[in-house]
């Protein structure tokens, strides 16, 4: 797995009686990403810088004519970033934040978040 700078992960039990966030292999988490509330995020996902996932976030595959929901789990190979919903209140119109299933990881993809294994492959100091 790759966390990026500034990756925040919850703690075992947080908030109390919480599943752990359980990270798989191969995931890669970009740039200031979340992962709260025993969230899964299964083997080689990519999120995308800024992503902040909770136990309540929606996780949104919009890559088909219907959306697929998802919460507390990112699926296998799943691009995600973030993205907002509209939600109406009493006092207004109000984006919320959910995340995105923009994708599935490819090729193209592995080229881009491959830079930690070369530089452990060769032992190379950044």
């Amino acid at each position: 797995m790759h966390l990026s700078g500034g990756v925040g992960l919850g703690g075992v039990l947080e908030p109390l009686g919480a599943r752990p966030v359980i990270v798989e292999d191969g995931a890669f988490l970009g740039s200031r990403c979340v992962v709260v509330e025993g969230v899964l995020v299964e083997e080689e996902a990519v999120l995308g810088a800024g992503t902040v996932l909770t136990a309540s976030t929606p996780i949104i595959d919009v890559t088909t004519e219907r959306e697929v929901v998802h919460k507390g789990r990112v699926p296998a190979r799943s691009v995600v970033v973030p993205g907002t919903r509209p939600r109406s209140f009493p006092a207004g119109d109000y984006a919320l934040p959910c995340a995105l299933i923009i994708g599935q990881r490819t090729a193209s993809t592995d080229r881009k978040t491959s830079l930690n294994e070369v530089l452990r492959a060769f032992a190379l100091a950044v």
